[in-house]
């Protein structure tokens, strides 16, 4: 029995850091920055919160240098009058690679003038990242070798991380998963 309850608490423990970030496995989970302390909701039924609406929280700009040399950043999608749907995910995360069917069901219905997805890789090797966007047919936008940057920035401490970004840049929605992506879509991009 004591044997079975062992193999019970490791394999649980296994799931819950399965995509945690590898580079800060034994840090405390609390509120690590003011982005996260200072996360929004919008509720696909009740519209914006109280909270939100008493209070807008910017994006943080991050630059990343690509394997060419160019370098990117998120200032590049996010804030140009579209809303952004930033998923930050790593090739090796079976829950991040489970999310690319529903997000390329609401990309293909709602890219365009008003509305896009980008993809921001961290924690992850770029060869493997190209290697699971050319297998898994990704059609957006890739931010690639992020690593732990926009992590740090950002509180997150577990992959995939949705942040969905309003035309201005505002946070509307952090920690988006399955059903919730397309629900509040619908109702923001019209």
């Amino acid at each position: 029995m004591k044997n079975l309850i062992s193999k019970i608490l490791l394999g649980s423990t296994v799931l819950l850091a399965a995509c945690g970030n590898p580079q800060k496995a034994n840090t405390n989970q609390g509120e690590p920055n003011d982005a996260k302390n200072q996360s929004e909701t919008i509720s696909a039924q009740d519209g914006l919160s109280q909270e939100a609406a008493d209070k807008t929280v910017m994006f943080t700009d991050f630059t990343i240098k690509q394997e060419d040399g160019t370098e990117v950043s998120l200032s590049d999608y996010v804030g140009k009058g579209k809303y952004v749907l930033v998923d930050f995910w790593a090739s090796w995360c079976a829950p991040c690679l489970a999310e690319v069917p529903n997000l390329k069901s609401v990309y293909e219905k709602y890219k365009g003038d008003n509305f896009e997805i980008l993809g921001v890789a961290v924690w992850d090797k770029t060869k493997d990242t190209k290697k699971a966007i050319e297998e898994h047919k990704i059609p957006w936008p890739q931010i690639l070798n992020a690593q732990k940057i926009p992590t740090d920035l950002y509180g997150i401490q577990g992959i995939p991380h949705i942040i969905l970004f309003g035309p201005d840049g505002e946070i509307i929605k952090r920690d988006l998963r399955g059903e919730a992506i397309p629900k509040i879509v619908e109702q923001l991009v019209k």
